[in-house]
């Protein structure tokens, strides 16, 4: 339900890179040097890197949602997500033994789009075909990535990510505002309004994930393309 939002991932290959970003070159295993160097690239590399095939961040289109869970049907189409820049970065850990690494970030974000509701959500009846707007304050983030190490057609080594994993916790709150629930009625739309902002930690915990996967799987995909063209030697520092 985020986010959400991978897209830190993507900084922690490009915020080392010279000529890309203006930041500093650090060994990976420095978060003392990373997470700055995340903070200072954060709304740089948001706006896209055309170069490095990777898409603009701030704001997403997301791919589309479709999920049956716990009794809810429920489809997000023709979303954006917004926010990421302004997201901020609590640690990195990498391990190249292990060949993996963690980011954590906290971000303000919020999504917009057309949906369709069918079922019960927790314990209310739903049903609903028409615009939705989600706001969502203090969003905790941490994100693990798999990678395994290639050489690319020109003998340098090169990150190639493998596995994607996230773990997520809307903090502070989350708003929903929906179009069009149950054909127009006003007085059933006004009580399931309250239910779900009165509610919004469960339902955010329960039915994020599917959305915020969305978001996770196009930020991994840029992950992707930025790192065929970033050799490590151009990426980290010595």
């Amino acid at each position: 339900m985020l986010p959400i939002v991978t897209y830190l991932v993507l900084c922690l290959f490009c915020v080392v890179r010279a000529g890309v970003l203006p930041v500093d070159k650090c060994k990976l295993t420095d978060p003392a040097c990373m997470v700055p160097a995340f903070q200072k690239a954060v709304p740089l590399f948001m706006a896209g890197l055309p170069d490095m095939d990777v898409d603009v961040m701030d704001v997403m289109k997301m791919d589309d949602v479709k999920f049956d869970l716990s009794g809810l049907q429920f489809s997000l189409s023709e979303a954006h997500l917004k926010g990421l820049k302004t997201s901020v970065i609590d640690n990195v850990k990498w391990s190249e033994k292990k060949k993996k690494f963690e980011v954590d970030f906290h971000v303000n974000t919020s999504i917009k789009g057309h949906y369709t509701a069918g079922g019960r959500i927790l314990i209310l009846p739903i049903t609903g075909d028409g615009q939705i707007t989600l706001k969502l304050k203090n969003v905790a983030v941490k994100f693990i990535v798999d990678y395994d190490l290639e050489k690319n057609d020109d003998g340098d080594e090169i990150i190639v990510p493998k596995k994607l994993d996230f773990q997520f916790e809307v903090k502070d709150g989350a708003h929903f505002t929906m179009t069009n629930l149950f054909n127009g009625n006003k007085e059933l739309s006004d009580t399931m309004h309250t239910f779900l902002n009165e509610n919004w930690k469960q339902i955010a915990g329960e039915f994020g994930r599917p959305i915020m996967g969305s978001a996770a799987n196009t930020l991994f995909k840029n992950v992707v393309n930025f790192f065929k063209k970033s050799p490590i030697k151009d990426i980290v520092a010595a």
